[in-house]
């Protein structure tokens, strides 16, 4: 089987060569593409340097938009998302595809290691966390996690993809509502942390609104509000 991995990279110029080169020697990996969103570094000339396909955004607009932009020129029968922070322990994505390639899962989920980092208070992830199983049931360890696999079925099954940092929970959802299989699986990555500071909280805010509007959004789908 092909698998194609996309990359939605905003300024991540010190770790997106490494992120690529990761999973560029893993079997099965044919079509690797850096979505640059609009970054204003060198992200974009870093990527191409690899031999990646790069697609740039002339302007930031955000994960969701950057993960459609790299859904459309794709053409796996895996699919895998993989943020541009990663660095070389991307190559743990392996761990990821192995459970569609088996057809034990129809999309995979990266659950991190502990850190021992305290970015932030973990508030996003509590309430990503509680809105998932309350409206579908199913609880996971890293609904936020943007490491992801899955099959082409899923892919062209998915409704869009939801605008700013709400796009795994919205994703998660609507897997699970069409009856998918969701697992999540241990990997060995790590990303870098937001910090925390000013810059750290202000991302952590932008992304608990983004939650709390897919939640809102489902809610009214289903006419619980």
């Amino acid at each position: 089987m092909k698998v194609s991995v996309i990359i939605p990279a905003y300024n991540e110029e010190d770790y997106i060569a490494d992120t690529i080169k990761g999973v560029k020697e893993l079997p099965g990996v044919k079509q690797i593409i850096v979505v640059d969103d609009g970054s204003n570094d060198r992200t974009a000339v870093e990527a191409e340097k690899t031999g990646a396909k790069v697609i740039s955004h002339f302007k930031n607009m955000g994960k969701g938009e950057a993960l459609s932009t790299g859904s459309k020129a794709t053409d796996g029968d895996i699919i895998v998302f993989l943020d541009g922070d990663i660095g070389d322990s991307s190559k743990e994505v392996q761990k990821l595809i192995n459970p569609i390639l088996r057809g034990e899962a129809d999309m995979t989920i990266a659950r991190f290691p502990p850190t021992g980092r305290k970015d932030g208070f973990g508030i996003a992830k509590v309430i990503a966390t509680t809105g998932i199983y309350l409206l579908e049931g199913k609880r996971f360890n890293s609904p936020l996690s943007g490491q992801r696999a899955f099959s082409r079925r899923v892919l062209e099954n998915l409704k869009g993809f939801a605008s700013g940092y709400g796009a795994e929970v919205a994703m998660t959802l609507d897997v699970l509502d069409q009856g998918f299989r969701v697992m999540e699986v241990p990997v060995n990555m790590t990303h870098r942390g937001k910090g925390r500071n000013l810059k750290g909280f202000l991302h952590r805010g932008k992304q608990l609104v983004s939650i709390l509007k897919v939640f809102l959004k489902k809610c009214i789908e289903r006419r619980y509000i």
